[in-house]
Order: structure tokens, then C-alpha cells, then sequence
């Protein structure tokens, strides 16, 4: 049986996936709050209703009542047909308006208020119709409106109470749904917090994979195979990105190989070219002219030229070998540079130039021999330009957890538009051209790679205002595995 793989969709595909399930839990939140509100919405319309009728039926059968009451002693006491049939008119109404509010008012205290009502009225009306009753022990029993008149007074105003009733009833139905809606928002939006999360997670982490790639390609480290889990189209990506390293890779053997292979073939006749320049010179095979002289000097300097250029680009792509990472160690940069400029007392003697260094005592983790040839590099680079009777200021210490090394001359310094291209291989600062310094284009090159190789950085500042010449600092962390 085949293990079970998960298979990643497009970019397209797992953005659209989600932003669609990030949304369901804000969307089920939403419905939640539209449902409580539709609900309390429904409810408040029917208490203000229900709370208007029964106010406003209450008053009526009040007024009603009344009307009653006035037609019907008018009647008895002025046998005046009309009045008589105001009274049933009122009496209709009245039984309408009893009716009416039964089929709203849903509070049984009322409702049985308003039976109790409407039966003693009746028995009132069956009275007013008796036949057998004489108009005055009617009128005597028309008394009986005042007790009726209590009772509807009575019912309106519990109708009255039952409005501030149903107010606070709505008040805390209005509550309930709030604490629901937030209830169901403190359950939904850390789930809708946990899928962004997530989702973040399955689209960052491959591209995270890819600059890393993209940066162990940029520090020459060919080695380690690119692997790019996650969408099918950034996975395609780390797979191309994986193609271009092994590219590479085949590129910079080729290139070691040609190199040395360069650095071979050119050596044993440049020897020869040198040897026999050094022959003639001393006038082994005759007496040389003047001319001839100057001749074989010029070839003889060219061969010193050539050899160093050989030299430098073997260095330079020694430099650019990771192979070295077992040699790493623990370095005194204190002791080192002060061994360093010991190797410099005579140049510094001869060009009466000083050097004043103020070293603090730290270790770092690294190549020594690297570090070192960035020392020298830097070292002799400010020896060639300063003037006689200059200082070179050298500075050491540590600075928010990493090693920093200042180097400062007085000489011409470097062009802000140069500061970059300085360390690009073969290149040569126009102060250097302008001065007839000799150089190959490679030492500032060589530094640059040593301190990528240490995962540092070095910088070209602008030295003291109202001051001039070169200012390099050097970055680089105390342990380059971190």
C-alpha cells in the first residue's frame, strides 16, 4: 500500500483557498449577528404593537364605558329613542374593543381583568334590556358603571405597566443577543486568526526556501541541494533554482580547472621569460647598449607584473573555495593584527608613516588565514597611498554583539562613485591610475569574498569632515555559525 502524500495546489489556487476559508468564520460571525438582530428586530415589532394595542384598546374600553354610562342614564331619565341608541352603539364598541385587545394581550392578569369586565357588563347590558324593570331600579342599577369605570381604569393602567415591562424585557433580550454575538466572535476569530496563520505559513516558508537557495548561490555554496516544499508552481521554482546551482556548480569547477590549468601553462614560460630577461641583463651572452638595456628592464618589470597578476587570480579563486570551513577557529584578532603590522615596520619605516592602533581584546570565529589577508590587504592598500609622514589610525572593538575593524588613511581617498565598483575584480580606483600606483584590481576583490565568506560586510564611510583619505570598516559576526 502506497504511503498517503499531500499534494500542494497552484499559488493561485491555495491564495483563493485562504482568503475563502479565513472568510467563512467572519461570514458565519456575520450571519450570527444578522440572525440575532432579524430576531430581535421581529420581537420589538411585535411588543411596541402588542404594547400600542393594548394601550390604546385599554383607553378606548375606558372611553367607551363612558359613553355608556352617559347614554344610557340619558335615556332613562329622557326616554329619548336616539339616546338609546347611542347606548348600543357604545355597546358594540366596547364589546369590539374587549374582543380586539383578548386576541393581543398576552398577560393573564389582564386578560382575566378584561373576562371579568366584560362579563359584568354584560350582565349590566341584560339588565338595561329587561322588560320587567322599571326605569328607576334601572337608573339605580346604572350605578354600577362607577365599579366598571374602576375596572377598565384598572386594566389600562396595567396595560400602561405592561409597556415599561416589555421595554425591559426588550432590553434584555437586546443584551443576550449582544453577549451571543460576542460569544460567537470570541470563538470565531481566533479560528479565523489560526487559518490566516497558517495559510501565511504555507506561503512564506517557500519562499523563505528560495531566498535561502537564492543566497547560498550568491555565497558560492553549491553543494546542498535546493528543495522547495509547498505550492506546485514555487516547488517548480525551487526545482529550476536547484537546476541553476548544479549549473553553477559544473560552471565554478570548470572555471578552478581552467584557472589552474592557466596558472600552469603560464608559469614555465613566464620563468623562462623572466630568467632570460635576468641573463641578458647581466650581459651573460655580450655587452648590452644603453637602449637595450632599458629594453630588457621593461621586459623584466612586464614578466614581475604578469607573475603577480597570475598570483593574485590564483589567490582570488582560492578565495572564493568554501572548502576551508574545516579549518575554522577561534582567532586572537588583536594579536593577529599587531603581527600584521609588525611585517610592515620596514615599508612604514621607509615611507616615515605611522601607525597608531588602539585594539580591544576579542575573539571572533573564523578563517585565520582570510582574516589575515583582509588585514594585509587593507593594511597595504593604505601603506601604498598615504603620503611620507601620515598616520594610519587602526581601530578594534566590539559594537552591539559583532566585531568591528576601522582602518583610516590620510591619502587621496576614494571617489564616492567608486565606492562600490572598488571591489569588482580587476578594477582600479582612478586616485591609484593618477598616482602610477601599480596594482592588479584584485586585493579589495579578495577582501570583499573573505568577509562574505564570514558572513560580514565591509563599508567605505566618508572620513572627518574637513578631512580626507580612505575609511574602511569591517563587520563581521564573534562566531559566523549563528
Amino acid at each position: 500500500m502506497k504511503p498517503f502524500r499531500f499534494s500542494f495546489p497552484s499559488l493561485r489556487t491555495l491564495l483563493l483557498a485562504s482568503f475563502a476559508l479565513v472568510l467563512l468564520p467572519l461570514a458565519l460571525a456575520l450571519v450570527s449577528a444578522l440572525y440575532s438582530l432579524e430576531k430581535l428586530t421581529d420581537y420589538s415589532q411585535v411588543a411596541v404593537y402588542h404594547a400600542v394595542r393594548s394601550t390604546q384598546g385599554s383607553r378606548m374600553v375606558l372611553e367607551r364605558l363612558k359613553a355608556m354610562e352617559r347614554s344610557a342614564k340619558q335615556y332613562l331619565v329622557l326616554d329619548e329613542p336616539e339616546l338609546w341608541e347611542s347606548y348600543l352603539r357604545s355597546h358594540d364598541e366596547f364589546t369590539q374593543e374587549i374582543q380586539g385587545l383578548l386576541e393581543v394581550v398576552r398577560d393573564q392578569d389582564l386578560r382575566k381583568l378584561l373576562n371579568k369586565l366584560s362579563a359584568y357588563e354584560f350582565d349590566l347590558y341584560t339588565m338595561m334590556l329587561a322588560e320587567d324593570m322599571s326605569k328607576a331600579a334601572k337608573l339605580a342599577e346604572a350605578d354600577q358603571f362607577k365599579y366598571l369605570r374602576g375596572l377598565a381604569n384598572e386594566a389600562w393602567q396595567r396595560s400602561i405597566n405592561l409597556v415599561g415591562t416589555g421595554l425591559r424585557e426588550l432590553e434584555e433580550r437586546s443584551k443576550q443577543a449582544r453577549q451571543q454575538t460576542l460569544k460567537h466572535l470570541a470563538i470565531l476569530l481566533p479560528i479565523a486568526l489560526l487559518l490566516l496563520m497558517f495559510f501565511i505559513y504555507l506561503i512564506i516558508r517557500p519562499i523563505r526556501q528560495i531566498d535561502q537557495g537564492i543566497r547560498k548561490l550568491g555565497d558560492r555554496d553549491f553543494d546542498e541541494a535546493i528543495v522547495v516544499q509547498g505550492p506546485r508552481d514555487l516547488k517548480y521554482l525551487g526545482k529550476r533554482l536547484d537546476w541553476l546551482r548544479t549549473r553553477l556548480r559544473m560552471l565554478e569547477a570548470e572555471k578552478q580547472r581552467f584557472l589552474r590549468n592557466v596558472s600552469h601553462e603560464l608559469k614555465t614560460p613566464l620563468a623562462n621569460i623572466h630568467e632570460g630577461s635576468e641573463l641578458l641583463g647581466d650581459q651573460v651572452v655580450g655587452e648590452l647598449n644603453k637602449e637595450q638595456k632599458e629594453i630588457i628592464q621593461i621586459l623584466s618589470d612586464s614578466a614581475t607584473k604578469l607573475h603577480k597578476l597570475i598570483e593574485d587570480l590564483i589567490h582570488y579563486s582560492q578565495v572564493q573555495n568554501t572548502d576551508e570551513k574545516l579549518k575554522a577557529r577561534f582567532i586572537d584578532m588583536r594579536a593577529l593584527i599587531e603581527e600584521v603590522i609588525e611585517d610592515y615596520k620596514v615599508r612604514l619605516r621607509a615611507n616615515q608613516i605611522e601607525i597608531r592602533a588602539k585594539l580591544e581584546a576579542l575573539e571572533i570565529y573564523g578563517f585565520p588565514d582570510k582574516i589575515r589577508t583582509v588585514i594585509d590587504n587593507l593594511i597595504s592598500n593604505a601603506v601604498k597611498y598615504s603620503p611620507r609622514h601620515s598616520v594610519i589610525e587602526i581601530s578594534l572593538y566590539r559594537r552591539n554583539g559583532e566585531m568591528r575593524l576601522d582602518i583610516r588613511d590620510y591619502g587621496p581617498g576614494i571617489p564616492p562613485e567608486e565606492r562600490k565598483r572598488v571591489f569588482d575584480a580587476l578594477y582600479q580606483g582612478s586616485a591609484g591610475r593618477q598616482m602610477g600606483i601599480p596594482g592588479t584590481g584584485l586585493g579589495l576583490a579578495i577582501v570583499s569574498e573573505c568577509i562574505s565568506m564570514h558572513h560580514g560586510q565591509v563599508e567605505i564611510l566618508d572620513p572627518p569632515t574637513g578631512k580626507k583619505g580612505a575609511f574602511f570598516r569591517i563587520i563581521l559576526p564573534l562566531d559566523m555559525r549563528r
